[in-house]
């Protein structure tokens, strides 16, 4: 490679780099193009691999927070004595139903860890009510995406 070769590319990934921090929009349709025509070069291999890595995260944490939701309107629907919000807890639940089928894959149902967001949701009913609830979670996966039936 000659020395202007190795400058343009080097003033070519300084500039992808600097379109990243500066517009992360841009770069991202920047990126998208240059893996649709293969043009390896225009790649940003470094913050291409981080943003990859960040949006599986991103996507369990989301499946993890409507998780987490969902056991929180089950514990009060369960062990609460309320009645005039069950309706709307039931629809709550549906929705977040629908949220995690939306992103759930084989690979994410897998990574699906219920005991801490059990701990996080028994916190937040236990702020809430003065009630008893169980140490280990009573549900299963199953049974959380498991639809309510209409009264």
């Amino acid at each position: 490679m000659s020395s202007i070769e190795s400058t343009t590319q080097n003033h070519d990934t300084n500039n992808i780099t600097n379109l990243y921090e500066t517009d992360f929009v841009e770069w991202t349709i920047k990126q998208s193009q240059a893996l649709n025509d293969h043009n390896l070069k225009a790649l940003d291999w470094d913050n291409l691999k981080e943003e990859i890595e960040d949006l599986g995260k991103e996507q369990i944490n989301a499946v993890h927070s409507f998780l987490k939701q969902i056991i929180i309107h089950r514990l009060k629907l369960d062990y609460t004595n309320e009645i005039l919000s069950r309706r709307h807890w039931i629809d709550e639940i549906d929705d977040f139903q629908d949220e995690i089928e939306r992103r759930l894959t084989k690979t994410l149902l897998n990574k699906i860890k219920i005991k801490p967001e059990y701990e996080r949701a028994k916190r937040k009913v236990l702020r809430l009510y003065n009630i008893n609830l169980p140490d280990q979670c009573p549900y299963t996966f199953e049974e959380l995406m498991t639809r309510f039936t209409e009264n």
